[in-house]
């Protein structure tokens, strides 16, 4: 029984230390150790958001997510409306579509 006090105490003073020496290696890496992260890049605003929606639905790319069907990704039709999407999503279309729904919120 004394053995296994013993054991446990020093499997935790073990994880302890293990623990703080982590925490210390994610603070000294630049972000604050509260600090969290998100998988998904930078938050996006409403309008950002709104923007990239009807730039979708302008390249026709919304039509093919009917239904509950998975669309054929690997067709022309489907190639060439996300091709679209990507060329008003990567472009000036973009930042204008983002102002005028910044405007239409006003």
């Amino acid at each position: 029984m004394q053995i296994l006090r013993k054991t446990a105490l020093v499997l935790a003073l073990a994880a302890g230390v293990s623990g703080t020496a982590l925490a210390q290696q994610v603070a000294s890496a630049g972000a604050p150790a509260t600090a969290l992260t998100s998988p998904y890049g930078q938050p996006l605003t409403r309008a950002e958001v709104l923007a990239d929606l009807a730039l979708w639905k302008q390249a026709g790319v919304d039509k093919f997510w009917r239904g509950e069907a998975t669309p054929d990704i690997y067709s022309r039709e489907y190639k060439a409306a996300f091709s679209e999407y990507v060329r008003l999503r990567s472009g000036p279309d973009y930042q204008a579509e983002v102002q005028r729904q910044n405007d239409a919120r006003r």
